[in-house]
């Protein structure tokens, strides 16, 4: 009996998470559209970690901050190594990624306060113009990296060899 995921090929496995030497992966000229927009999103990241570490009041926090902001650090370290790798999936996880990111920004940080578990309004404290520039760069980025991916998808079937 073969296990349904055992049918997808090493060779395939290989060719999603082969390496590109360092040259190919830092050479400004090789990085992507998709790659671009990645490493801005996790770059924004840190800001706005960084922001909530140093530029924000002290309050109290939701427990579950920590976990969200380490869970979207991931999917982007992710999204933006497939999209180093120039793999296939890049477009689809990237446009996923950049929805999520999105989409978490809006609940957690603009609507106002839903759930404690994970609420943390900007609208309760004393919020300033830094504070507003990491969130809505961030919002701006994760809604530009979801666009780029999903043109990437629209357009795959057009152009074959697209360079992304």
């Amino acid at each position: 009996m073969t296990l349904p995921w055992a049918s997808f090929s090493n060779s395939a496995i290989e060719r999603l998470l082969q390496v590109k030497t360092l040259q190919a992966l830092t050479s400004q000229s090789h990085l992507s559209n998709l790659t671009k927009a990645n490493l801005l999103v996790l770059g924004l990241l840190v800001f706005h970690t960084i922001d909530h570490a140093a530029g924000q009041p002290t309050r109290d926090l939701p427990g579950s901050s920590s976990l969200v902001g380490a869970i979207g650090f991931a999917l982007t370290a992710v999204s933006a190594w497939l999209a180093l790798q120039r793999s296939p999936l890049a477009p689809e996880v990237s446009a996923a990624v950049g929805a999520l990111i999105s989409v978490g920004v809006i609940a957690v940080h603009l609507l106002p306060s839903w759930w404690t578990w994970v609420s943390d309004p900007y609208w309760d404290f004393d919020a300033s113009f830094l504070n507003w520039l990491s969130v809505i760069a961030l919002l701006a980025s994760s809604v530009y990296l979801t666009a780029l991916g999903l043109s990437y998808q629209r357009y795959r079937h057009v152009k074959p060899y697209y360079r992304y």
